[in-house]
This record gives structure tokens, C-alpha cells and sequence, in this order.
């Protein structure tokens, strides 16, 4: 009985052993270079879905409403603390802490209460937030976290809020949708990135107790 042979082609070298080697190493350092584009490619893509999802949370004030004085080209005052986000992707908020002439406040009582108690009483028609952990700003979207608009009769709370607001500051920590995450703090000029967004002692929450 007849057995066919089967014969195995392997490549022919050029005969030249130094040759071979330099052909050899350099196949060697093309697969490697096309292994570190590749890696670099997808790392640069990674940074730009980032670049294309990154939030830039501001926190801001507003202290006039739209609203005129009757009979006057004034506006009411207003106090409103708002959380506006800049940035191309949603920021989702963490925490936020407000402090009044640097301590921290827990709630908007204790705001009230450390500025703006006139004869006992502290109170004030407002309009609050309730709660921020966990919520959405959209891009180019701002969120309010507590408003009061000047009443149509004197309000004395009301208008020692409104002196207030040059020492109340805020600062919050938010992250993207990729959970890279950041700390804003208003002496700063850009967020500074962050590990996680660790709750401080008294995170401040807009609403009464």
C-alpha cells in the first residue's frame, strides 16, 4: 500500500544567516510598534469620549431678581445660590457644604438661625431644593439650590439674608458619567480632580429641618 507524503513548506531564508536576523528582528519591532499604536489609539480614544462627556460645575449667586420695584425701575433684590453646569457632559452632584463666615452649615435653619435671627423669629418665604446628592445638572443646564425673593412688605430676616450673601460661600463635589469625579471650591479658578467625592462632616442640604 502507498502512503502519499505530505510535505511541509516552511519559509526559505535568504541564505544570509546576518541577513535573517536583521529581517527577523525588524518583523519583530514592526508587530511591536503596531502593538504600542494600537494601545496608544485606544488610549487617546478613551481620553477623547472623556474630553466629549467632561462637566464643569459653577457655583453661582443672584441677588436681583427680574422683577421691578412698583413704580420703580429697581429690581427686587433676590437671594438664589445656583449650581450651573459649563462643561459638554452632566455633572452628577455628590455633596455640596456651605459655610457662613467660614463654619460649616447643616441645613438652611442653621443658616438662618447663625445670620439672620431678627427678635427670635427667622422666618422667610423660600424656595429650596430639598436635596442635591445624586442629581443631574445637565450640560448648559443650572440648578437652583435655594431662592427667596424680597417680600412686598419689609422683611427684616429677609433683607439680613440678603446682607449675608458676601459671607456665604459654597463648594461641591461632582463626577461625570465615567465617575471621574472633581472638587470645586470657590477660591479656586478650575475644579481640581479627585479620587471620589468623600462627604465632608457637614454636607449642607437646602431645606429646613
Amino acid at each position: 500500500m502507498e502512503h502519499e507524503s505530505h510535505h511541509h513548506h516552511h519559509p526559505h531564508g535568504t541564505g544570509l544567516r546576518w541577513l535573517d536576523i536583521s529581517l527577523g528582528v525588524a518583523a519583530g519591532i514592526v508587530s511591536l510598534v503596531s502593538l504600542w499604536l494600537g494601545l496608544h489609539s485606544a488610549h487617546e480614544m478613551e481620553k477623547l469620549v472623556a474630553a466629549n462627556s467632561f462637566p464643569y460645575l459653577e457655583m453661582m449667586r443672584n441677588m436681583s431678581s427680574i422683577d421691578k420695584e412698583p413704580g420703580s425701575e429697581h429690581s427686587r433684590k433676590r437671594v438664589e445660590y445656583l449650581l450651573v453646569n459649563s462643561g459638554i457632559g452632566p455633572a452628577r452632584i455628590e455633596w455640596v457644604q456651605l459655610h457662613y463666615k467660614g463654619k460649616p452649615m447643616a441645613d438652611l435653619s442653621a443658616l438662618l438661625a447663625a445670620c439672620c435671627t431678627i427678635d427670635g423669629s427667622a422666618d422667610v418665604a423660600m424656595n429650596r431644593r430639598g436635596n442635591v446628592v445624586g442629581s443631574l445638572v445637565r450640560p448648559g443646564d443650572m440648578m437652583s439650590m435655594f431662592a427667596a425673593n424680597e417680600p412686598a412688605t419689609p422683611n427684616p430676616v429677609f433683607d439680613a439674608l440678603h446682607r449675608s450673601m458676601g459671607d456665604i460661600n459654597t463648594t461641591a463635589c461632582y463626577c461625570s458619567v465615567f465617575d471621574e469625579c472633581y472638587l470645586r471650591e470657590k477660591d479656586k479658578l478650575k475644579p481640581t480632580p479627585v479620587d471620589q467625592c468623600t462627604p465632608p462632616k457637614v454636607p449642607f442640604r437646602p431645606d429646613f429641618k
